[in-house]
């Protein structure tokens, strides 16, 4: 097989990864502009051009070609954030036995029943991560897709965690779990810059037209 067709095959292989609708009008003049600006003697697709080519494809997939950068910006925050909402599972996890150590120091007279509120605390934590990581992921894909929906669901989830912050805070989490609190800081500052996001000129025009199609 030649050089220019084995290189030819391989663009295909990438183009395949787009709507058939998309590769029914447009696979040909793709292709055949790719293989007019590869260098002489390329057998196979570089891999910035193969990432810039899957990516195109994910986007088109997923109704992202015409999204503004502000929506695009919210999207790619909002998966960010399902990985730092693991990570902040991932410190609970292994912290919890230092945290709780630094409780009992702290109030070494606890009652059954305030040990039992402890262990709550830790249950519900780890409960409510678990649930916020696919719930991160839901919005990410949905708030891509134009979903009006999920735009305020994200709102709302920011003003929940707001206030679950405003309550660790009283509740002196920082002197008992500096680093759980610390990581839970960062997804709260992640949600402020997709909700930042969502709520900017473009986005707002961007939605507005979704629900009017």
């Amino acid at each position: 097989m030649s050089e220019s067709r084995q290189l030819e095959l391989a663009y295909r292989r990438l183009v395949a990864f787009y709507p058939r609708s998309f590769r029914r009008e447009n696979e040909e003049e793709i292709v055949t502009v790719l293989l007019a600006t590869a260098p002489d003697g390329q057998r196979r697709p570089g891999i910035a051009e193969s990432v810039d080519l899957l990516r195109g494809a994910v986007r088109m997939r997923m109704n992202l070609s015409r999204t503004p950068h502000t929506v695009l910006n919210a999207v790619r925050l909002m998966y960010l954030g399902a990985v730092a909402e693991l990570g902040v599972l991932l410190v609970l996890w292994l912290t919890e036995g230092s945290i709780r150590t630094a409780i009992w120091h702290r109030y070494p007279t606890l009652t059954a029943g305030q040990v039992g509120q402890v262990n709550t605390v830790f249950t519900v934590d780890f409960a409510v991560g678990a649930v916020a990581i696919p719930l991160w992921l839901l919005m990410a894909w949905a708030t891509g897709k134009g979903s009006q929906l999920a735009r305020v669901a994200a709102i709302v989830c920011f003003a929940v965690s707001t206030a679950g912050m405003i309550t660790d805070l009283a509740n002196g989490s920082p002197q008992f779990a500096p680093a759980v609190f610390t990581c839970a800081s960062v997804v709260w500052l992640i949600g402020l810059a997709a909700i930042v996001n969502l709520l900017r000129k473009q986005s707002m025009a961007f939605y507005e037209r979704q629900a009017a199609l």
